[in-house]
C-alpha cells in the first residue's frame, strides 16, 4: 500500500503558524523517516523542490534504498538567505557590503549521512563569518569567480583554477566576489575519521590539517577532476535520482581520493600501510627516508635492494600507486616541509638545499604544486599558528 511523507514548512515570525507543504509519493509502508521541520520566512515560497523522497530497489541501513532530491532555494532577502544558510548548513553571518542586492541560489542534495554536494551563488559580493562552529570540512570548487578564506593572519585565494579546502573550525572570514559560482562538497569530520580508520586499523584524533588549496596541475588536482566532472554533472540535473549505492560510491571516491592525495596529516600513512608492501618496496622506503638530503635515481634505489628498475617500478606502482622518484622526491619534500615549521632560525633556500634541492625556482614550483601554496605562506601559516 502506497504511504506519504509530508514536509512542512512553518513560517516564523508575525504570521507563524501557517505552513507550506510538499507531499511525495512513497512506497512501501516500511519506508517512513521523520522530516525536520524548517523555520524559514513566510515569502519563502521560493523553495522550488525540497524533502522529496523516490525509493529504488535495495535495501540500506534495514529499509528499501531511498534517493532524495536536492532541496533548491532561491530569495533575494538577506534575512532569508541567513536563514536558509544557517538551516542547511550552520549559522553564520552574511554581509553585503554597499548594500548591494542579494540573489541567493542555492541547492543542497545529500550523498549520505556525513557529506552533502551544493551549488551555490550570491550574485553580489559578501563576506561570510560563521557563528556557530561545525565540525566539518567545506571543499569549495568554484566554475566562476573568486574568493579568499581567511585562517587568522593567513589568507588563501581560490577560484576555478584553485579549490578551497576549508577547516570551518578554524576559519575566521571568507570573502567572495559579486560573480561567484560553484559546487560545495560539505563532509562531516566523523565521516572522514571513520574512513580513515578502516584502512588505518586505528581512529585518527588529531587534526587532519588539510592543505588549504588544490591548486590546477598538483596531483590531487589530476585525481579529483573526473571526480569533480561526476559531481558537477550530478549537481546540474535536480530532477535526477540516484541509487544508494550509486551515492555510496560517490562518497568513498571523494573520501579516498582527498584523503590519499591532498596533503594531511596521515595521508602517508594512509598511502602506505607497511604490512602490504612487498620487501623490496619497503626496503627501497627504509633507504630512502634515509637519504633525504639528496635526490636518488631510480637506479640508485633499485642497486641498493637488489631488484630491477622495472621490478622497483612494478612494485611502487602496484601498493603505493606511484613511482620511485615521484616517491622519493615528495619524501624529500614532506621533510623540508616540517623542517619549515620546525627549524625556524634556517632560511627557506637553506631548508630546500639540504634535502637535495638545488634550484630555489624550480623547488618553489614543486612545493607549489605538492601543497598548494608557497613554503613561505608555510612558514607564515604555522607562525600565526602558533
Amino acid at each position: 500500500m502506497a504511504t506519504s511523507i509530508n514536509a512542512d514548512f512553518r513560517q516564523s515570525g508575525p504570521e507563524s503558524g501557517r505552513t507550506f507543504r510538499q507531499q511525495a509519493s512513497t512506497t512501501p509502508e516500511s519506508a517512513r523517516f521523520q522530516t525536520p521541520d524548517l523555520q524559514l520566512a513566510p515569502s519563502l515560497v521560493t523553495v522550488l523542490q525540497c524533502w522529496e523522497f523516490r525509493i529504488a530497489n535495495g535495501w540500506f541501513f534495514g529499509v528499501q534504498e531511498v534517493a532524495v532530491l536536492p532541496r533548491v532555494y532561491r530569495t533575494t532577502s538577506l534575512s532569508e538567505g541567513v536563514q536558509i544558510m544557517g538551516t542547511e548548513w550552520s549559522p553564520h553571518h552574511i554581509h553585503v557590503p554597499h548594500d548591494d542586492k542579494l540573489t541567493l541560489r542555492f541547492s543542497i542534495r545529500s550523498i549520505s549521512k556525513g557529506m552533502s554536494l551544493s551549488s551555490l551563488s550570491y550574485g553580489t559580493q559578501v563576506v561570510v563569518r560563521p557563528e556557530e562552529r561545525a565540525d566539518v570540512i567545506l571543499l569549495q570548487m568554484p566554475r566562476l569567480g573568486t574568493g579568499r578564506v581567511s585562517h587568522g593572519e593567513t589568507d588563501t585565494a581560490f577560484d576555478s583554477a584553485h579549490y578551497a579546502v576549508i577547516d570551518v573550525n578554524r576559519v575566521s572570514t571568507v570573502q567572495y566576489g559579486p560573480d561567484i559560482d560553484m559546487l560545495v562538497l560539505r563532509i562531516k569530520m566523523s565521516t572522514l575519521r571513520d574512513y580513515a580508520e578502516r584502512t588505518l586499523g586505528f581512529r585518527p584524533e588529531q587534526d587532519f590539517s588539510f592543505a588549504p588549496c588544490i591548486s590546477q596541475g598538483s596531483d590531487t588536482w589530476s585525481a579529483f577532476s573526473p571526480v569533480v566532472a561526476a559531481l558537477d554533472a550530478m549537481q546540474r540535473d535536480p530532477s535526477a535520482t540516484f541509487p544508494v549505492p550509486t551515492l555510496q560510491a560517490i562518497e568513498s571516491m571523494v573520501l579516498s581520493t582527498l584523503l590519499l592525495t591532498q596533503p594531511n596529516a596521515y595521508r602517508e600513512n594512509l598511502r602506505s600501510p607497511a604490512s602490504t608492501a612487498p620487501r623490496h618496496v619497503r626496503k627501497a622506503e627504509e633507504f630512502i627516508q634515509a637519504n633525504l638530503n639528496r635526490a636518488l635515481t631510480t637506479e640508485e634505489i633499485a642497486a641498493h635492494v637488489g631488484v630491477s628498475v622495472r621490478a622497483l617500478f612494478d612494485g611502487f606502482r602496484s601498493f603505493r600507486q606511484t613511482s620511485p622518484s615521484v616517491y622519493a622526491r615528495h619524501a624529500r619534500l614532506s621533510k623540508v616541509r616540517k623542517d619549515l615549521v620546525d627549524e625556524r632560525h634556517l632560511s627557506i633556500a637553506a631548508i630546500a638545499h639540504r634535502h637535495g634541492f638545488s634550484h630555489p625556482g624550480h623547488f618553489s614550483e614543486i612545493y607549489m604544486q605538492r601543497y598548494g601554496e608557497t613554503p613561505r605562506q608555510t612558514r607564515r601559516s604555522s607562525s600565526s599558528a602558533s
